[in-house]
C-alpha cells in the first residue's frame, strides 16, 4: 500500500467527484485487512504496524469523505500550497 497517497490507499482515480459507495467499499477493505484485532496474536512489531495502517486509512477516509478536505487535499497533492 502507498503510504504517501490516499487515493492510492483506496485504489481509486484522483478525481473531486468521488463516488460515496466506491469509497466506503474500499475503506472497507483496507480497513479489515489492517485491522489491529486481525494481529492479536502478532509480534509486537506487527501489532504496532497495523495500528499504524489503520490510523492511516481512517485518516485518509475522514479526508476523503468530506468534500472540503479532498478539495484541500488534492490541491496539495497537486503542489499547491494553500
Amino acid at each position: 500500500m502507498n503510504d504517501q497517497d490516499y487515493f492510492a490507499l483506496f485504489g481509486l482515480p484522483h478525481v473531486f467527484g468521488l463516488d460515496a459507495a466506491e469509497l466506503d467499499g474500499a475503506w472497507k477493505r483496507v480497513a479489515m485487512a489492517v485491522h489491529p484485532d486481525r494481529f492479536a496474536t502478532a509480534s509486537a512489531v506487527e501489532k504496532r504496524v497495523a495500528m499504524q495502517w489503520s490510523a492511516r486509512a481512517n485518516e485518509a477516509y475522514r479526508v476523503l469523505k468530506n468534500p472540503l478536505l479532498r478539495a484541500r487535499y488534492l490541491c496539495e497533492f497537486a503542489g499547491v500550497d494553500l
